[in-house]
């Protein structure tokens, strides 16, 4: 899964070293009675409320993320946030008799608790209700998933918008479609840790790959707390483990931090050697979704009709999770796709939101890019729109 993006662009944007650890002279948002709302560099929105918990539990089915709720707010005017996304070709509901060629279709996964939905739609024969012959390949080592679906050598995967954006960039045939979940990814700190994110600055950060799902979404928390994410800018070390490496790295003081998805970044907390530092439903950057569809390109251009009960089946699989995470929990740990005990994957699948949408994916991405440009890991003249028209379809899909 490794992407080398060493020679990536240059920090447009985040602090310099002589920065103070926080919010660049943060902006007020007006009109705010209950509490001061303060916009952080990566375009995050922090409110001083004394009722938010700073120590949430494992289930959190009811959040708010601000990006997903300012574009829906467009969304539902016709002409707001990311309403020229996915322009071609869209509809509000699917047609109801276009021929669909059936092929073989293949969906790489990475072993993450959060791959539920395609497992489920397999387990439970959602795709082969709907008509289709999917296999599901777990990933091998170092195995670069945005080149296998951008090349075609799969047709699908998984993961946070963030990390595919790059590849997408620079011109994988990749399209997002839909948003699968909320959750899975944290930063983890050893326990007993008395600072916040701005405190890593100079410090160690162990991750399974430099373009993984967690390295992008918490280099905007770094961004935040005034530290230039980029590996050259050397503020922070991101040091890529193997996957399976990194609790252990975390319980033996390798590194300050461990920047992962679950059940993994679960482990030093189960093992009551770690905490929970930030995650991508309870930082400064939450998110309605953690993983989206990730299809190649050509399947939507081509093949849109079998691409779209692909995303219907996928997301039938989402939709199952909530109320039978018992039976999920048994179905990834008894199948052995993913490594771990039932009571603890149940927990965790119980603490993610299963609420599938094209129409709340297609909302985020363009406030989105334009939040994760700031770290500089995209090119700093790129144009927002441009980069979510190339990287998004709806597949005429409404919901």
């Amino acid at each position: 899964m490794s992407h080398n993006e060493s020679n990536g662009p240059r920090p447009t944007g985040p602090h310099s070293e002589s920065d103070h650890p926080g919010a660049s002279r943060p902006g007020t948002v007006p009109g705010e009675s209950s509490a001061e709302r303060i916009v952080l560099p990566s375009g995050a929105v922090l409110v001083d409320e004394a009722s938010e918990d700073q120590h949430r539990g494992i289930s959190r089915r009811t959040f708010v993320t601000g990006v997903a709720a300012a574009a829906l707010g467009g969304l539902a005017l016709g002409g707001g946030v990311g309403a020229l996304i996915g322009r071609s070709g869209q509809r509000g509901s699917a047609p109801a008799a276009a021929e669909v060629r059936n092929r073989p279709l293949s969906i790489i996964y990475g072993g993450d608790v959060c791959d539920a939905p395609s497992i489920v739609a397999k387990e439970k024969g959602f795709f082969k209700e709907a008509g289709l012959d999917v296999t599901l390949h777990r990933t091998v080592g170092d195995e670069d998933i945005k080149a296998a679906v951008g090349s075609g050598q799969f047709d699908a995967s998984s993961g946070i918008f963030y990390s595919w954006l790059k590849p997408v960039e620079e011109g994988q045939n990749v399209k997002f479609v839909a948003g699968l979940h909320a959750g899975c990814l944290r930063l983890v700190v050893p326990k007993g840790f008395k600072g916040t994110v701005a405190d890593l600055k100079g410090g160690t950060i162990g991750i399974p790959s430099l373009s993984s799902s967690a390295t992008m979404f918490f280099s905007m928390d770094l961004l935040d707390a005034g530290i230039n994410p980029l590996p050259e800018a050397r503020q922070v070390h991101w040091k890529v483990l193997d996957p399976s490496t990194l609790a252990d790295a975390l319980r033996r003081g390798q590194v300050d931090a461990i920047a992962t998805s679950d059940p993994i970044a679960y482990r030093p907390i189960l093992g009551d050697y770690g905490m929970e530092l930030a995650s991508n439903m309870s930082g400064m950057n939450k998110q309605a979704y953690c993983c989206c569809t990730a299809l190649n390109g050509d399947l939507v251009r081509k093949e849109e009709p079998l691409a779209r009960k692909l995303i219907e089946a996928w997301c039938r699989g989402s939709r199952y999770v909530a109320g039978h995470e018992a039976e999920v929990a048994h179905i990834e740990v008894d199948k052995k796709y993913v490594a771990g005990d039932v009571g603890t994957i149940q927990k965790l699948l119980s603490g993610y939101v299963w609420e599938p949408s094209v129409a709340k994916l297609k909302a985020a991405l363009l406030p989105g890019i334009g939040k994760f440009q700031k770290t500089g890991y995209l090119d700093a003249g790129a144009n927002p729109q441009k980069l979510a028209d190339k990287a998004f379809a709806t597949l005429g899909i409404g919901w």
